[in-house]
């Protein structure tokens, strides 16, 4: 068998090893949507209708941004077949957005579930942003990703110090930050991330996608990094909604749950 085929059947075995791990993230988007009041027909009477929850809360904001993460995953997987690394980045960008706007309204919970106001006002402005018949219905919905990050690093940084790994470490806040300003980059096709399109033999623009380079392997890469950072948040998703009833008759879910998450 010659090499060329060899590293295809390669890179095709990697690419439905990310598949099979998206698999349990999709099944609980769909037993968690169906373990909720189906949504309703909605229409304006005028231009807009689509389906809409009648009493929504933080149970369809967490939903509603799960199945935005698993989408977005496959999406990119699908990307990766080509080798489209611009995309996938600007994909990861938003994945990294809907993952930790997830974890920010479950960490703004405190023992009775209650929001605090900041994460309570975001919550409601989404869900109040819910027509679209012209351009004054749309609604601001969003909370700062410097709030996102603060929140979220204060959290990781508070584990550190009481297991003893604070000192000499980076403060949680900034890591996420840099995450999210690395992939903003590809949103916002600044000059340096651009550029990485050019390249080859002869030099050239990629505008089909860098398929058989050695970004192949960058993307398998980035895509399952980000897959371990998927798994973590919906398996919190699951502690903090006390989910576990989803998984009791479902030992596909109850495997995923329990099971350790694969080094990169």
């Amino acid at each position: 068998m010659a090499a060329r085929d060899v590293a295809a059947e390669i890179f095709e075995a990697r690419i439905t090893v990310l598949k099979a791990r998206v698999d349990p993230l999709a099944r609980l988007v769909h037993e968690f949507a169906a373990s909720l009041l189906k949504p309703v027909r909605y229409h304006s009477g005028q231009e807009h209708h689509g389906y809409r929850y009648a009493k929504p809360g933080v149970e369809h904001f967490c939903l509603l941004k799960a199945a935005r993460v698993v989408s977005s995953l496959n999406a990119m997987i699908a990307l990766a077949r080509q080798g489209y690394i611009q995309e996938i980045h600007v994909l990861l960008r938003t994945m990294i957005e809907f993952a930790t706007h997830i974890e920010y309204v479950l960490e703004s919970r405190d023992s009775t579930g209650k929001l605090e106001p900041k994460a309570e006002k975001y919550v409601e402005d989404f869900f109040a942003d819910d027509r679209r018949n012209s351009r004054d219905d749309f609604k601001k919905a969003q909370v700062p990703q410097y709030d996102v990050n603060k929140r979220l690093g204060a959290s990781l940084d508070e584990f550190a110090r009481q297991i003893g790994a604070d000192q000499d470490r980076v403060p949680a806040e900034r890591l996420y930050s840099n995450v999210y300003l690395t992939f903003s980059n590809y949103v916002h096709g600044k000059y340096p991330e651009i550029m990485d399109m050019y390249g080859g033999v002869p030099e050239h623009f990629h505008l089909y996608g860098m398929h058989g380079t050695t970004k192949d392997d960058e993307n398998i890469q980035v895509i399952a990094t980000n897959l371990n950072t998927a798994s973590l948040t919906f398996k919190k998703m699951v502690k903090e909604l006390k989910l576990h009833h989803l998984l009791e008759s479902d030992k596909f879910l109850l495997n995923w749950f329990e099971s350790e998450l694969p080094p990169i």
